[in-house]
């Protein structure tokens, strides 16, 4: 089955080229067009992609597509949120609701304290002011989120450093038992989750049931570079549906094969998202079809 790819010049207006596609294909039938569902990478992109389609149809009544985000760079918001998951009969997905990131912080600083306490008895250092408390917890918070959206665990954490530092490794590890050892079981207490890992929880269970139930409308994933694991490996279903299609920004079609290569191992190239996101789709850049719009201004 052929699948559907495009990418829009980075020359041109993305939410442009975007909308003026999507009417193009659907746009004679209203009916048809509200069916159509988009997951775009923010909110803010789906306010964005909303004006390019009012500009799209010159101010006349319009009925929009679904625009949903995939993610958001406020932490305290889910990517999807539940009601806008997907669920059909035989598949559950019955998740806590969200833990707040300031009410997070607020306990793994109660925490930071307690280990401070603990510390200062055993080795008679001072206790940690609890301004510098609650800006420990805010960097452990982050850190948290960072192993839950890349579906990690701490199993091999103590690993990870030469012997040569393992005495001061070591200091290190003792503090992080508050994330390895006590915070599970103070999250459990609270009934919810943390928003990194609700959100990718809910990525891989719409995965899941369009995998196993595809979609009876269209499906377009635009502006994604799939930097998330979890929404990376949505990409690649939605890549694989009948009316699936996936509209990737500005993919450089000028960079020889050798050069492309480059960019999957620099890491602070523009390119490398992109360049990462089709090698593990396995998308040859000439499966790729242009979605043109005229240059921005």
């Amino acid at each position: 089955m052929a699948r559907h790819i495009y990418t829009v010049p980075s020359n041109a207006s993305f939410a442009d080229a975007l909308a003026q596609g999507i009417l193009d294909q659907w746009g004679s039938n209203p009916l048809e067009l509200s069916r159509v569902m988009v997951l775009l990478p923010t909110r803010r992109a789906c306010r964005s992609l909303q004006h390019a389609f009012l500009r799209a149809s010159e101010g006349k009544a319009l009925m929009l597509p679904r625009l949903l985000p995939l993610g958001d760079l406020d932490p305290d918001e889910l990517l999807i949120s539940a009601s806008d998951v997907s669920v059909g009969q035989g598949m559950e997905l019955d998740l806590p609701p969200v833990l707040s990131s300031l009410r997070r912080q607020l306990l793994l600083s109660q925490l930071v304290l307690k280990w401070s306490a603990t510390q200062a008895k055993l080795h008679g250092s001072e206790i940690i002011p609890e301004d510098q408390a609650v800006r420990l917890a805010g960097e452990l918070g982050r850190f948290l989120d960072q192993v839950q959206t890349e579906g990690l665990n701490f199993s091999e954490l103590s690993t990870l450093v030469p012997e040569d530092y393992a005495e001061h490794w070591q200091i290190t590890l003792e503090f992080l038992e508050i994330l390895t050892k006590i915070w599970p079981t103070v999250e459990e207490a609270t009934g919810g989750i943390g928003p990194a890992e609700r959100r990718r929880r809910l990525l891989e269970g719409q995965a899941e049931f369009w995998r196993n139930s595809p979609p009876e409308h269209p499906v377009i994933v635009a502006g994604s570079t799939g930097s998330i694991p979890a929404a990376a490996e949505l990409i690649g279903v939605i890549s694989n549906l009948s009316l699936g299609q996936v509209v990737l920004p500005g993919v450089d079609f000028q960079a020889v094969d050798e050069v492309w290569n480059d960019f999957l191992r620099d890491s602070s190239h523009p390119q490398h998202g992109l360049a990462t996101l089709l090698s593990r789709l396995d998308i040859g850049r000439d499966e790729i079809c242009l979605l043109y719009t005229s240059p921005s201004p």
